[in-house]
């Protein structure tokens, strides 16, 4: 399945976690067009390659989940022609992507479950926060302008895992994709970043820091099926179902879902 699932990553030279969710099948044996929908992690360090490549793919809007204090550090790059929106989910990184090792070496040190914990209130977060909802229904906000032909969307936080994995969730649901197949393009990430990761845990080993650490640094760097697990499970213990939820809290009317299906679905 990895193997399959591998061609949807971009060959983008200066960026991680760069994917197309175009191909994905639907449960009505639909495909999602490519072209029109990609998630990924921050733009900052694009190069000119990297932005002469989405601006002929098409990019058209890029919807930035990242906090004030991420984007300040590290704004994106913008192909030339993209409307950039700035959408924060949080008001700063719970996810703890972007905070620095020396933080989370004090957070961690005398636990090796905090990564992990942590992630599970992030997650937990993005469903019931009021920051995090109006974030994700402004995101299909734009998923709905999105409706011109060979115009792609990009939404993306620092890593492009977890911010973005929730928002991958939500649109992946609406348009119909199994949720088996969900889960799987979200686990891709530990494919996609796993030298980037293993560098990390290998040069803060080198550095002195304990197991309790280096394990929170995996835990909060890579992607777990709890995570998305336990994001499932609330959204069901408290609004029956993720559709449930798109209808509920996104506010996503029947004429909605009918539409983004007419936008990113091939006939």
């Amino acid at each position: 399945m990895a193997d399959k699932l591998i061609k949807q990553q971009l060959p983008i030279t200066s960026g991680r976690n760069f994917r197309e969710l175009g191909g994905y099948t639907t449960l009505s044996n639909k495909k999602i067009k490519t072209h029109k929908l990609l998630r990924t992690g921050n733009l900052a360090d694009l190069s000119p390659f990297d932005l002469d490549y989405l601006k002929d793919y098409g990019v058209k809007y890029i919807v930035d989940f990242r906090s004030t204090a991420e984007v300040t550090k590290q704004p994106d790059r913008v192909p030339e022609g993209a409307h950039y929106e700035f959408n924060p989910v949080f008001s700063e990184d719970l996810t703890n992507s972007s905070k620095s090792i020396n933080d989370l070496d004090n957070q961690s040190k005398d636990d090796a479950d905090f990564g992990f914990n942590h992630m599970l209130y992030a997650y937990e977060d993005m469903v019931k926060s009021k920051s995090a909802q109006v974030a994700y229904r402004k995101f299909f906000d734009y998923l709905l302008k999105n409706d011109q032909k060979d115009e792609a969307l990009v939404f993306h936080c620092t890593a492009g895992k977890d911010r973005t994995g929730f928002g991958a969730m939500l649109i992946l649901t609406a348009l119909g994709v199994p949720l088996r197949t969900i889960k799987a393009d979200y686990l891709l990430t530990n494919v996609t970043t796993k030298d980037f990761v293993d560098g990390m845990v290998a040069r803060e080993k080198a550095q002195g820091k304990n197991e309790n650490t280096l394990q929170s640094i995996r835990d909060i760097q890579s992607v777990h099926a709890g995570y998305l697990d336990h994001t499932i499970k609330i959204m069901t213990d408290d609004y029956g179902s993720i559709n449930n939820y798109l209808r509920e809290v996104m506010k996503l009317s029947s004429s909605d879902i009918m539409d983004l299906r007419r936008i990113y679905l091939a006939d």
